[in-house]
Order: structure tokens, then C-alpha cells, then sequence
């Protein structure tokens, strides 16, 4: 079994495609970092002067009306809450001092721009995750290299299962690199750019969790390419299953029955990987007021990391199970 995992392995990484696709991934990421180096620019001389300019009008106004605008600020506060002691009032009222940060364009720190860019670098992550796992063993069919690696390892549950460990072994690293490149690049892009930030240590506790989540969601996402492979045996035949699935079950069985919106794989993915995922399901009644009208209201449901990871890991067993059973009872 070892030396055939060794053979499955080397044979992955000779292959362009691997390449092709994990370099693909992570010019994605790349992309990904640029977009919050855009985000987190420094203010241009153009925007500064602006920004002094609008200062400067602020606190002519209020150098003129600033008693007046502070004694009813502290009349209206003591009024609201009459448990505030005098000191109180006036720490509240003197924040409507105008302060020169607040005429600055907001700029995301480095937790905003990876919270906001790690659910993207997931789906791309789970893209190629697929594609490793099922270009990997479709390959061996349209070549016609399987049927010589039969005669090499007759023995075919060995066969699929080592397979199985190859597209695994391209497509964690690959997740895992992917990912690591984001958060990095992010933090990094923050620091160049001079952007203030307080982020606590458990921020980032969160954020490696998320994204050992998404990894793990790779590793599933390839099984689920790897059994598609050996079920159908073509990556056209795989493109098509896939783009029936975001057609039918992604898409349109939503709007026609939304009591399962828990089903498609986007939210049990996005819950597994965040922690939760939510969704909407419309309750109608009768109106009283209109006999043939009806009176909806959305009703808010939640899907946990539990049963995210329970309806995606059925999908990948099935995919699995149905690929076993077509490479043994099949021919090559």
C-alpha cells in the first residue's frame, strides 16, 4: 500500500494540471490581498487637503455656536438620564467636539479585511479542491492509464483508495498555503499602509479556527471530485453534474420549496466553516382584510457548524460510495 501511495503521489505531481490548478488558487488569493491593499491605501495629498479643509469649516462653526450647542447638549442629557453626575454629562457632551481623524476616509484594519476576504478565498479554495480531485482520476480514464495501472495493482479497492490519498494530499496543502497566504498578505498590507489596529490574540484564535475549518472543507470538497471521477469517469460529465447541481439545487429549489433552504451545500459549507449560516422561509396567513390576499412574513432559521458539516459529509459519502461501487462492478 505504501509504494503504491508513493507512485499515486509522484504521479500527481508530474502531472501540469495539479500545477496549473494550484497556482491558479493562489494568484486568486494574490488577487484577493491586492483588492485590500486598495482598500487600506493611505489618503492621497488631494484627499488630506480636503480633509483639513473640511476640519477647519468644522471648527469655525463650532468655535461660533459651542457654548450654546454644549449647554443644551448637557440639558438634554441630564433630562434622559438624570443618574449622571455632573462630571458625567460633560464627558458626554464634549464628544461632539469636531476631531480631525473623523474627516479621514475610513480604511478597514487588518481583522476587517481578512474577515472580509476569507469566505471568498474558501470558495476558491473549494474549487480547486474539486478540480484536483476529480482531475486527478479522470485523467487516468480518458488516457487510458488506468487500465495499465490495474495491471501494475490489480487489486482496485487499493486502487481507489490510494487515489483517494493522492487528491487529498494535492489539494490540503494546496488549501492550507492558500489561506495562510491570505491572512498574511493582509496583515502585511495593513502594517505597509499604516493602518492603526487593536486586534486581540482571540481574533486570530477565531480566524486560524475558520480557516482549519475551510481546509478540512477542502479535503471533503476533493473526496466528493475523487468519487465524481470514478463515478462518471469524465470531466465533462463532472462539469455537468456540477453545474446542474448550482442550476437546480443551489439556485432554483430555494425559490421553489423555501422550507429546504437549509439543504444546499452553500450554507451547510458556510456553516460548517464560520460557525453558523442563516436563511429565511416565508410564513403566510390568510388576510382578513382580503379574501384571496395572504400576509408573509420572513422567518428567520439558523443552520449550525453540526449539521452543516452532517449534510456535506452525506453528500461526500454518497459521492464516494457511488464511485466505489461503478470502478468494481464496471470494466475499465
Amino acid at each position: 500500500m505504501r509504494s503504491l501511495l508513493r507512485a499515486e503521489l509522484a504521479r500527481a505531481g508530474a502531472r501540469p494540471f495539479v500545477w496549473f490548478v494550484a497556482a491558479a488558487v493562489l494568484l486568486g488569493v494574490v488577487g484577493l490581498v491586492a483588492t485590500g491593499w486598495w482598500a487600506s491605501r493611505p489618503p492621497t495629498a488631494a484627499q488630506t487637503a480636503a480633509a483639513d479643509a473640511a476640519f477647519a469649516d468644522a471648527m469655525r462653526v463650532w468655535e461660533a455656536d459651542a457654548d450654546a450647542v454644549l449647554e443644551t447638549c448637557r440639558q438634554v442629557t441630564a433630562q434622559e438620564d438624570p443618574a449622571l453626575s455632573a462630571a458625567e454629562v460633560a464627558d458626554r457632551c464634549a464628544t461632539m467636539v469636531p476631531v480631525r481623524e473623523a474627516f479621514d476616509a475610513w480604511r478597514p484594519d487588518a481583522a476587517i479585511l481578512v474577515a472580509e476576504r476569507l469566505p471568498s478565498a474558501g470558495v476558491m479554495v473549494l474549487l480547486g479542491a474539486l478540480l484536483l480531485g476529480a482531475g486527478l482520476v479522470t485523467a487516468e480514464f480518458q488516457s487510458g492509464a488506468i487500465g495499465t495501472w490495474l495491471t501494475f495493482a490489480p487489486r482496485r479497492g487499493r486502487v481507489f483508495v490510494t487515489k483517494g490519498a493522492a487528491a487529498l494530499a494535492v489539494a490540503v496543502p494546496t488549501a492550507a498555503v492558500a489561506l495562510a497566504l491570505l491572512v498574511l498578505g493582509l496583515v502585511v498590507v495593513a502594517a505597509v499602509n499604516g493602518v492603526p489596529s487593536q486586534v486581540p490574540a482571540e481574533h486570530w484564535g477565531r480566524v486560524a479556527g475558520e480557516g482549519a475549518r475551510w481546509v478540512v472543507a477542502a479535503a471533503g470538497t476533493a473526496a466528493l471530485g475523487v468519487g465524481l471521477g470514478f463515478a462518471l469517469r469524465h470531466a465533462a460529465a463532472v462539469t455537468g453534474v456540477a453545474v446542474w447541481w448550482v442550476a437546480a439545487v443551489e439556485s432554483a429549489l430555494p425559490l421553489v420549496l423555501p422550507a429546504v433552504r437549509w439543504l444546499p451545500l452553500s450554507t451547510n459549507l458556510t456553516a460548517w466553516a464560520t460557525g453558523e449560516a442563516t436563511y429565511t422561509v416565508p410564513d403566510c396567513v390568510p388576510d382578513p382584510t382580503a379574501p384571496a390576499g395572504e400576509l408573509c412574513r420572513d422567518v428567520l432559521h439558523t443552520v449550525g457548524a453540526g449539521q452543516g458539516a452532517l449534510v456535506a459529509g452525506l453528500l461526500v459519502a454518497g459521492a464516494l460510495a457511488a464511485g466505489w461501487c461503478a470502478f468494481r462492478l464496471r470494466d475499465v
